[in-house]
């Protein structure tokens, strides 16, 4: 499925992996005290009661528990716990669990955290023992487990980024975590529960530093993964790639689409099959096999619970033309060959995808037209147009389109279509099936 978290998390990675943020800062707002509730006043007055006044309450900077004080049920007894997130002299971040009494609280354990500010704060079920409590901390994870009034620490690790997600679909939440090795090279591990310990996986070398999304899936037969599309910088641009991490038997293994599609050994560098999957290069090894130009990446694109692999299909009037747009098909592997379930162009800018037949792909012609940011599709034969689609912001102001039907919209745009095509052309797309033709991206 395509997680929550994936729709705020290509904005998170760009900025974590940026070193920038989109928000302005108040200074100003920032220097006032917190205001509290009054139970987090109580809490407060009970903190103050066991360390003093000398501390500085500690705040995540992302992810959705943004206060210093956290309510839980930490050990699943019916009653919420309380963490706060603080500081002393030493400029360690440390924890402090409280529980209720009566009307009041009183700390029972205070944790030693770590130096640097806290990232995220996040609970989830690593195994049948109950939730664990996961920090990211400024340079490193942690994840810890609460019982007998004890915090344990159960993990730790350096650690660039994470991500929390169920990648082996057992109804269990895996931690990736992202981070570099020796060499330099980027690398991640999958911190999962093995034999009743939280252990981690082998490191994957990976290009996560510049993921633009990421997607919780399914593969085959039911099985997991965890779908991560990134760019990559060449010498003549950008160019994208998928990277799919499974958990099985314990042991995390890093796939490309190459290892599910079938492709051709022998790929000319210009091929005259106009049907053939285009190959961005031959330096890359296998995972340069399905390189692509197109800024998409791996989703459900027919709601069948699998997830499907972008790849290009290229025709030979395409080629050198530096407005050229891609046909996209999405590929279902079925545990022994992979199919095509989904077939169009997309305009990444514009912010969706169109399906068309599979014989256009042959036939027809794909350009942005830059004046009006439009996807054009054209006849390659006769070089007339065919169908042509404008998104114009719904805020905007609206022009007559008189040549123009009203496609779809979503919540920000309306997507316009003007169609040439006579209807028994055999690239005519009826009026009633163009809302279903598009996937919003």
């Amino acid at each position: 499925m395509k997680k929550t978290f994936f729709a705020l998390a290509i904005t998170a990675f760009c900025m974590a992996f940026s070193g920038c943020t989109v928000f302005e800062t108040d200074t100003e707002a920032l220097m006032k005290p917190p205001v509290f509730t009054e139970e987090q006043e109580k809490l407060n007055a009970a903190l103050t009661e066991v360390i003093g006044e000398s501390y500085s309450l500690k705040y995540p900077a992302n992810g959705d528990m943004n206060s210093a004080f956290i309510f839980e049920d930490l050990d699943d007894d019916g009653e919420e716990e309380a963490l706060a997130f603080y500081s002393l002299f030493d400029e360690s971040t440390r924890i402090n669990v409280l529980k209720k009494e009566g009307e009041g609280w009183v700390s029972v354990y205070e944790a030693a955290g770590f130096y640097g500010d806290i990232e995220t704060i996040d609970f989830a079920e690593m195994d049948s023992r109950g939730k664990v409590l996961i920090v990211k901390w400024e340079q490193e994870a942690a994840i810890y487990r609460y019982g007998g009034e004890r915090l344990i620490t159960l993990y730790r690790t350096a650690c660039d980024e994470m991500d929390i997600a169920d990648i082996n679909g057992d109804g269990y939440s895996e931690v990736i975590v992202f981070g570099s090795n020796l060499a330099g090279r980027n690398v991640l591990n999958v911190v999962h529960s093995s034999g009743g310990k939280i252990v981690a996986s082998d490191d994957i070398t990976t290009e996560y530093t510049n993921i633009f999304s990421v997607n919780e899936g399914r593969l085959h037969n039911g099985l997991g993964a965890y779908f991560m599309d990134s760019s990559i910088s060449v010498y003549d641009g950008v160019v994208y790639l998928t990277e799919i991490i499974t958990l099985e038997e314990g042991t995390a293994n890093k796939y490309y689409i190459a290892d599910f599609v079938e492709y051709s050994d022998e790929i000319e560098e210009e091929p005259q099959d106009s049907s053939v999957i285009v190959i961005v290069g031959g330096d890359y090894g296998k995972r340069g096999i399905f390189l692509r130009n197109t800024k998409v990446y791996c989703m459900d694109t027919n709601g069948d619970g699998v997830t499907e692999m972008p790849v290009e299909v290229r025709n030979d009037s395409a080629q050198g033309k530096t407005e050229e747009v891609f046909f996209i098909q999405y590929m279902q592997y079925d545990g022994e060959v992979s199919s095509a379930v989904w077939n169009g162009a997309a305009n990444t800018e514009a912010g969706y995808l169109f399906a068309v037949p599979e014989s256009w792909n042959e036939k027809v012609d794909i350009t942005i037209d830059s004046s009006g940011n439009e996807l054009v599709f054209s006849n390659i034969e006769t070089g007339e147009e065919i169908l042509r689609i404008f998104a114009v912001l719904k805020n905007d102001y609206q022009d007559k389109y008189e040549d123009y039907t009203l496609g779809a919209e979503d919540e920000t745009k309306y997507y316009y279509i003007k169609a040439s095509a006579a209807p028994e052309s055999e690239f005519y797309i009826a009026p009633e099936d163009y809302e279903k033709s598009f996937i919003f991206i």
